[in-house]
């Protein structure tokens, strides 16, 4: 998956946003794809590798199957983790993986976001 193909299926989800939340000229690429205000994803276009909310159950099983995924840069391991772009892990599984993030956050979003899902 490019980095134009990931910024769109992520854009393409209900109510996304996309952020760049850091001024630091070293953090200054780097853009988070949010639901009610939550990360899902953070996205390194330069670098082209993307982090992700999983499950603890799933991460252990992805790391040893694939080149492609990575302990999460910046963030809680237990939780995320990092996949390197046009690797051998496929774009299917890539959007698989962003679904599955997009719905953690979703389902534990406050009911007082009111987001209409």
């Amino acid at each position: 998956m490019n980095v134009e193909e990931l910024r769109e299926f992520c854009l393409s989800l209900p109510l996304v946003q996309e952020n760049s939340p850091w001024t630091e000229p070293q953090y200054s690429n780097l853009i988070t794809f949010t639901i009610g205000g939550k990360w899902f994803c953070l996205f390194d276009p330069d670098k082209r590798f993307i982090d992700v909310k999983s499950t603890p159950e799933k991460i252990p099983d992805l790391l040893s199957r694939f080149n492609g995924f990575f302990p999460a840069w910046h963030m809680n391991k237990k939780h995320w983790i990092g996949i390197t772009l046009e690797s051998d892990v496929s774009d299917s599984l890539i959007k698989e993986l962003l679904k599955d993030a997009y719905n953690l956050v979703k389902t534990r979003l406050p009911k007082n976001k009111n987001l209409n899902l």
